[in-house]
This record gives structure tokens, sequence and C-alpha cells, in this order.
């Protein structure tokens, strides 16, 4: 199967449900191993404390065992040792010979634990000590202790003594610890499942609330934004990240908006031109000087179409699947001169003075059909909005790193309300200039998309009644 797939039907755990199986064996498992030691450290001590216990009765014996004679030994066999304290666990002792016979044992020690062999005696070695843990005839856990004791005189006997003690009281502790233990685990693991799911539910409460809000935003509704108000700190970021491309998303939808309408505006008025100058024309038979002013009428309309549907595809193409720049390393003062000669009669027409200084030696690696037209729609958008006998100039200049090219006129000027928005498609200063048969609110947009190809910039200044500078920066490096 393909990672990532799933079986029909099979729905994945959401995440409350992750983080509390999470929580819950975490914290189960801490507890258990917190609890785990503690039995761990309640055992050990008890051991420990048992053969602290049968070393101080074996000392017990062993000196009891250097004080009296050989001889009187035999004769306390059938009496309780003495040394025996009181409200302790039962501790029987026995000595023996170094052929295994039972000198002295404490009452009822044989019938609970039978005597060693002589062969289990020899095994041990003067000083050394044996603790094993023994089951009884009767079943109970005795902890023993079995030691070989020199005679105190050069030549006597050495004698063997078995310590032993009941850990019956021990085993019933330790019994119902692990009753309780069990008891605690199972309790632990309910609660820490509850307290799990608790706290994922009151975790998720943002995450759900920031989907609610999500779910209800629809194109109608972008205006809405998530609250952020008493988010957690991981959440604050989301929550911001999500908010801004609302933002971003409500802005193009305006913009895609007004583009639309600014487009269906700027196709209509071409179009009801031609109709309504064709059914004007067909009303009556016309002279043929007539039909051809006709003809010349709807051929200008179907330039102005071509112009807003070419540089609609212009910028489509920029945005979208932009081709390559087809980069030379062009003189940038003659190409300068060519567009001051394309331009010229249209501003000898419009009795504005367009000038372009020659610049020498000034070369840059630049796309030169979309320089020209870079600059030849801010010199056609100079002289259109400049007055007669005003002036249009072109200058370039440059350094290491930057070209600069501006072309500044004589004109109106923008208003500084109007100057953030100039560069915008559609975008007119002058609305009662929207019927224009030459301007269509493209020509600074086209402008922007081609510096930004180039990773330059655009500025534009201006000042009312002195006139505008626009200025394009283009880098000198590709």
């Amino acid at each position: 199967m393909a990672e990532g797939s799933r079986l029909p039907g099979h729905r994945p755990l959401s995440i409350a449900l992750r983080m509390t199986i999470w929580y819950a064996l975490s914290a189960f498992t801490l507890i258990f191993v917190a609890t785990g030691f503690l039995y761990w450290v309640l055992a050990t001590n008890l051991e420990r404390e048992d053969i602290r216990v049968l070393d101080d009765n074996f000392n017990n014996v062993r000196l009891l065992l250097r004080s009296s004679p050989p001889s009187v030994l035999p004769d306390r066999h059938d009496r309780e040792p003495a040394w025996r304290p009181e409200q302790q666990p039962q501790v029987y002792v026995r000595v023996l010979d170094d052929g295994g016979r039972t000198i002295l044992e404490t009452p009822g020690m044989s019938s609970e634990l039978p005597s060693p062999t002589a062969a289990d005696l020899r095994v041990l070695g003067s000083g050394e000590k044996v603790t094993p843990e023994v089951v009884s005839s009767s079943g109970k856990l005795f902890q023993t202790l079995a030691a070989r004791v020199e005679g105190e005189t050069p030549g006597a006997p050495a004698r063997f003594v078995q310590i032993a003690m009941d850990r019956h009281n021990e085993e019933n502790v330790l019994a119902r610890y692990r009753e309780q233990f069990w008891l605690v685990l199972s309790v632990s693991l309910v609660l820490c499942s509850i307290a799990g799911y608790v706290i994922a539910r009151a975790g998720m409460r943002p995450i759900e609330s920031i989907g609610r809000t999500a779910e209800r935003i629809r194109s109608t509704t972008l205006h809405e934004r998530i609250g952020m108000v008493g988010l957690p700190a991981e959440l604050s970021g989301l929550a911001r990240t999500f908010n801004t491309m609302l933002d971003r998303l409500q802005d193009s939808f305006a913009r895609i908006s007004q583009f639309s309408d600014d487009v269906a505006h700027e196709l209509r008025t071409p179009i009801n031109n031609l109709r309504g100058e064709i059914e004007v024309a067909l009303t009556k038979a016309r002279s043929s000087e007539d039909y051809r002013e006709l003809l010349g009428s709807c051929l200008e309309e179907c330039a102005r179409i071509s112009r807003v549907i070419q540089s609609l595809l212009f910028l489509a193409r920029a945005e979208n699947t932009p081709e390559p720049l087809q980069r030379e390393n062009i003189d940038v003062g003659k190409e300068l001169a060519a567009v001051q000669e394309f331009y010229e009669a249209a501003a000898a027409e419009a009795g504005v003075d367009l000038r372009a200084p020659v610049t020498d030696d000034l070369w840059a690696p630049l796309d030169r059909t979309l320089f020209q037209q870079a600059v030849g729609n801010l010199v056609s958008n100079a002289i259109t909005h400049t007055p007669k006998d005003g002036t249009v100039q072109i200058t370039a200049c440059g350094d290491q790193s930057w070209l600069k090219v501006s072309v500044m006129d004589t004109g109106c000027g923008i208003a500084p309300e109007h100057l953030p928005h100039v560069l915008d498609r559609f975008y007119r200063v002058d609305r009662a200039r929207s019927g224009s048969r030459h301007n269509v609110g493209l020509g600074l947009a086209v402008v922007k998309s081609i510096v930004e190809r180039h990773s330059g910039t655009i500025e534009i200044d201006s000042e009312l009644e002195r006139g505008t500078q626009a200025t394009l920066l283009f880098p000198r490096k590709a």
C-alpha cells in the first residue's frame, strides 16, 4: 500500500485523542516508575534490615560459643536463646560441629528447616557467610545465615552456626504494598486519561475557534478576522499569519473586482461607439465620404480595443508566465534618441517641445524592446498631459551599479492623494478623461511591470501646475 494511503472508512485519530493517549501513557509511566522504585527501596531496606538482624544474632552466638565450654552447650539445646529480642520476627539458631551433628538449636527449628549435611558445611570457609533465602517445610520464607566459627584456642574444634529468621511479616507488608500498588496504578490510569482529555480539549478550543472562523469565510465575508485575544503564543503567530493572508486575499479580490469593472468599462465604450456608428450608418444610404469617415472611426475604436487587449495580455504574461528577458548590452543614448524620433511627430502636433540630450558611452544589459516600450509609454503619457508650449525632456545617467532614466514634463502635475495609485491598472487622475480614445489607464502599469522584470524600480514625483518626473532605475549588472 502506498505511503499515506488509508483503508476505506478509516478515520484518522483527532489531535485531542492523540494528546489524551500520550498524556495518559506518559503520566502513567512516570507513576509506575516512581511507585516501582519505592517498592524496590522498601523491599531492599527490609532485606538489609533482616541481614543486619542475622548478623547481630550471629555475633551474639559467636561470643556465647567462645565464652562457654563445649560441655555446657549440649545442655542448652532445648531452651530458646535468651538473646532473642522481643517484638522481633521469629529467629532460629542452630550450632553444629564439623561433622554436621547438631549441638544446639532453637526449639522447633528442626521441624521448619532440616539440618545441613557435612558436604554443605565443608564449602564454608573461615569467616565466610552465606545468606540464602529458604522456604521451610510449612511454606514459610526464611532469611538464613550460615558461617564457620573457629575455636578460640589452637586445636579447638570449629563450629558451624546457622541462623534463620522468619520473613512472614515482611512478605505480608510487601504483599499489601503490591495490592495497593496495582490499585494506585489503576486509579492513576483512569485519572490521567480524564485529566489528559480535559487538558487536550482545553488546548484545542482556540484551534476549533480558528477553524470555525475559517469555515465562515467566503468571497463575501473576507472582512472577517480571527480574534487574537486570549490565544496562546504558538497560535497567536498562526492567527496573525492567517489574518495577514486574509488581508492579501481581500485586497486581491478588491483589485480583481475593480479590474473586471474597469476592463468591462474600457471594452464597453469602444464597442458601444462601434455599434452606434454602424447603426446610424445603416439607417439610410450614405455617400462614399461618409462611409470612409465611418470606417476610419471604426478603425480607431478597434485600435483602442487592440491596445487594451495587448496591454492586458502583456501584464498577464508578465505576472503568471514571465518569459526570459532578451538582454543585450544596449547603447542607452541611441535608444533614447530612437524614442524621441518616434514621438516627435505626436509632440509637434500637441505643440510640445520633446528633448532627449545625447548621452554618450552609457551602456546597460537590457531588453531593447521592453526598454523602448517603457520609456515610450512615459513619453506618450507626458505629451498627453502637457499643455501647448510645454516641454518633455528625457535624460539618462548612471554609475557602476544603476542606470537612471528620467522623463520630465511641465504639465498639470498630479495631486499628492493620487500619487500612490497612478501605477495601478486603469487608474486615472482625471476621471473626466475616462472616455479618451488614447488613454486607457494601463501605460504606467505596463512600465512598472517592465521595470520590475529587470529587477529595477520606478519613482514618480509631481507637483500641481509644475509638472511630473518619472524615474526608472535599472541595475547595470544582470
